[in-house]
């Protein structure tokens, strides 16, 4: 499912942190995790995405705002791994932070022509805050990661 999507990308990028507080709960089946890449305006073009994450004043949070569609295991996700543009336009603007579930993140279900127990869902994020240390990696190197785990999806 959904796991098999985002999981990888928390095994071969994340901090130590999310290895031993975030994976120990999905492996035991206790949470779950998706992938949040699609955009309805973006379609496969994932270097066009319009969801932002800008640094609060305090430097210690980015605070995200956007939408993604079509994300599998949405309505059932505790973790978003999510594409995020943090700088410019382009492939160089983009990075990948792990989003917790929270009130500013919602998400509505896609009825699609395949199963309803995929959860596919439309995701909503207004104002969600997002701890800096739930960075993949650096800033701005997001795409990079997103392509590497494309090659297995």
């Amino acid at each position: 499912g959904a796991n098999s999507i985002g999981v990888p990308v928390i095994l071969k990028y994340g901090s130590d942190w999310m290895k031993e507080e975030v994976l120990p709960p999905i492996i035991r089946g206790e949470t779950t995790c998706c992938l949040a890449i699609s955009e309805a305006y973006a379609g496969s073009d994932v270097a066009a995405l319009r969801t932002r994450g800008v640094l609060d004043a305090k430097g210690e949070n980015y605070i995200v705002n956007g939408t993604k569609k079509w994300i599998t295991g949405g309505m059932y996700a505790d973790w978003f791994v999510t594409a995020v543009r943090t700088g410019g336009k382009a492939a160089g603007g983009i990075s990948m932070m792990l989003v917790p579930k929270s009130d500013e993140v919602q998400t509505t279900v896609i009825k699609s022509k395949y199963s309803s127990a995929a959860g596919t869902a439309f995701v909503a994020y207004e104002d969600a805050v997002v701890p800096k240390r739930n960075l993949f990696g650096q800033e701005g190197k997001g795409f990079q990661i997103i392509m590497s785990n494309f090659n297995h999806e």
